[in-house]
């Protein structure tokens, strides 16, 4: 049976036609504004993580990551508890796991021509009996929507945080520590107290 084939010239019109074709997707394309091509689209809603959102009232799809002081490891805050004020994440440094929490009841913003700052205590504490106290200073980087830590200072081991004021020259820290010599299993009992001062670097300087 002889096989059909297509005349010549019919042949020779396929690609003089696709080549046609893709001439006008071209002129169409190159004739519309970019505005107008991502109109033709849905745009699609960006969702803002939840717990920056409730903590410091910012919309920001990032989610919120702390570096871990005197470590190269980050803590991902995925849980809040509204009830006790406390943010928290975990962290995994290799060799060192644990946990970060921020108590968002003493939470305080700190007026600055820059970026947003706020400062509250953050516990960190790992598989050891120790819970390490800081004050810390965030800092909402606008440019790339991201909470992050400006700076921190540590302020002792498993003591009581009772207050963090701000105040004309600083940010006074109230706290109950422990006097020399006293066990670390009896609660502390002895008050102290730590004024700062905020630099315009956005960095925590102790002062007297």
């Amino acid at each position: 049976m002889n096989k059909r084939r297509l005349p010549l010239p019919l042949i020779l019109l396929i690609p003089i036609v696709l080549l046609v074709i893709v001439a006008i997707a071209g002129v169409y394309r190159f004739s519309l504004s970019d505005e107008e091509i991502l109109a033709k689209f849905p745009a699609q809603k960006v969702s803002a993580d939840p717990i920056v959102d409730q903590v410091f009232s910012i919309q920001s799809a990032n989610p919120w990551t702390i570096e871990v002081p005197q470590s190269k490891a980050f803590a991902f805050i995925d849980q809040y508890d509204p009830d006790l004020h406390q943010a928290r994440g975990r962290y995994d440094d290799g060799i060192e796991r644990g946990q970060v929490v921020v108590d968002t009841q003493r939470l305080i913003p700190w007026t600055t021509e820059g970026d947003a700052l706020y400062l509250a205590p953050m516990v960190v504490s790992n598989q050891g009996s120790g819970a390490f106290y800081y004050l810390t200073l965030f800092r909402f980087d606008s440019q790339r929507s991201r909470m992050v830590v400006a700076d921190t200072h540590f302020l002792g081991d498993r003591i009581e945080v009772t207050a963090v004021t701000a105040e004309p020259n600083g940010v006074r820290v109230n706290m109950k520590v422990r006097e020399a010599g006293q066990s670390m299993a009896d609660a502390p009992t002895q008050s102290h107290a730590i004024l700062f001062a905020i630099s315009s670097q956005a960095k925590l300087l102790k002062t007297p």
